[in-house]
């Protein structure tokens, strides 16, 4: 039931797991029989279960898609022409000054994760897990799409072809720069890339709780199609319904 997981678990330094709910709550006893040889376990499933379980959320994790659709490759005149959009090639050297700028970048970009709103995460569990995220973007060559204003990085955009469609992975734009259409630029930039290369389907993820973003994927298109409820549980605190 319990799913041992070793990359987490390296990269933590301790024992993690993950507990997928299915339509219905499994055998608890056994459940925390399991929980003993583990100090962190993801719970996921149907918010409603989670809560049935008795383990307390930390997170809505919201799956999006959109089709791409022709009214999406026309430019909004109103967008900054300032910012300069373009395709990164992130296998070569990169300088010093985009080094910095892409790892804040990496950083804004997963500030309502839940590795970050877990204040009983005291490890650099967010920091370890991102910078990980950012090394396996450039190892396995997913598209990268940067945004410059007078040569500074100010976002980006990672995405990469999976099950047919494309799937956007890390998403950010400086904080003293959002506002002001960079992020829909950085959007329609791959738009126009997936539709080059045959594909008319986009989804990605975040968090129910970022409503700016929620609001922001909502305007340009994107639909809901999964809501995934997450509580981090540590074994030695028990779902408040089990005796």
């Amino acid at each position: 039931m319990i799913k041992f997981l070793p990359f987490d678990t390296s990269l933590f330094g301790y024992r993690v797991g993950k507990l997928q709910l299915g339509r219905c709550l499994p055998d608890l006893d056994r459940v925390h029989n399991q929980a003993k040889n583990f100090d962190l376990i993801y719970v996921m499933g149907k918010p409603g279960l989670v809560k049935l379980g008795g383990w307390s959320p930390i997170s809505t994790r919201v799956d999006l898609v959109k089709n791409i659709i022709k009214s999406d490759f026309i430019k909004d005149s109103s967008l900054h022409n300032e910012v300069e959009i373009s395709e990164m090639i992130i296998s070569g050297e990169l300088s010093q000054t985009d080094q910095k700028d892409l790892r804040e970048l990496v950083f804004t970009s997963g500030q309502w994760s839940r590795f970050k709103q877990d204040l009983l995460l005291g490890n650099q569990e967010y920091e370890k897990l991102y910078s990980t995220w950012w090394e396996t973007i450039k190892e396995q060559n997913h598209s990268v799409i940067v945004a410059r204003i007078s040569g500074k990085l100010v976002g980006f955009i990672t995405f990469k072809l999976l099950r047919g469609r494309g799937h956007v992975d890390l998403f950010a734009v400086k904080g003293s720069e959002q506002g002001r259409g960079i992020g829909r630029q950085l959007m329609y930039k791959v738009f126009v890339k997936l539709n080059s290369l045959g594909f008319n389907l986009i989804g990605l993820s975040t968090q129910k709780a970022n409503k700016r973003a929620m609001e922001f994927y909502k305007n340009i298109g994107f639909q809901p199609i999964k809501e995934t409820l997450i509580a981090h549980w540590r074994p030695g605190l028990k779902p408040q319904n089990i005796n």
